[in-house]
């Protein structure tokens, strides 16, 4: 009883226990030999071990496509990009820009700092409450705007700011996205350097 409790408990935690407390409950059954229960508890372990399964796909999943866009999307996108393959840097991004735009762009970052070495998360931005609403699952948030530390050629630190979208509100809800809208970099010669273009346009209209 006590693993198939555990089972449907929908958690990795829980799901865990329930093998375990499985298995425990087939050694007790044949040491006593006049207990019943053998079915539930291999269908507790079934399902324990299904939905432990289920969990651990979706965390590999998570880390592999969600989580690594969110930590270095960016910065294998401008590295990409600087390579040659613009491709891979549009790729990003969730709204429509031409290779010349994305080109340009890359051609005005080499220009100012060189060759982009490594980047991450600005681990001294303190985190801002988000609102529930905007929250998938309760635990993360839908849109948030990013902040990286990137390392050039010349040593230079650089912080850019990214907008990331895990959804994107369609007709009758979201529609996954996992991309970004764009990257803003607060350049020494220009002032600000951002990625679409048009973007420029649009946050001047807002007054950002």
């Amino acid at each position: 009883m006590v693993s198939a409790l555990c089972a449907i408990g929908l958690c990795p935690l829980f799901s865990i226990a329930a093998i375990f407390a499985g298995f425990r409950a087939l050694v007790e059954i044949k040491a006593r030999g006049d207990t019943r229960g053998v079915r539930l508890a291999w269908a507790s372990i079934l399902v324990g071990a299904t939905i432990t399964g289920l969990w651990g796909g979706g965390m590999l999943w998570w880390n592999i496509n969600v989580r690594s866009m969110i930590e270095q999307g960016p910065v294998h996108a401008i590295v990409d990009g600087q390579s040659g393959s613009v491709e891979s840097f549009l790729d990003i991004f969730s709204s429509s820009s031409t290779p010349d735009e994305a080109t340009a762009f890359l051609h005005s970052l080499h220009t100012q700092y060189g060759t982009l070495q490594s980047g991450h998360l600005d681990e001294d931005i303190a985190e801002s409450p988000v609102d529930g609403s905007n929250l998938f699952l309760g635990m993360v948030p839908i849109e948030a705007e990013l902040s990286y530390v990137l390392l050039f050629e010349n040593k230079k630190m650089v912080k850019m700011t990214a907008q990331y979208d895990l959804f994107l509100p369609v007709e009758g809800g979201n529609k996954f996205t996992n991309r970004f809208a764009w990257l803003r970099i607060q350049t020494e010669e220009d002032g600000v350097l951002v990625y679409p273009a048009q973007l420029v346009e649009d946050m001047v209209q807002h007054g950002e």
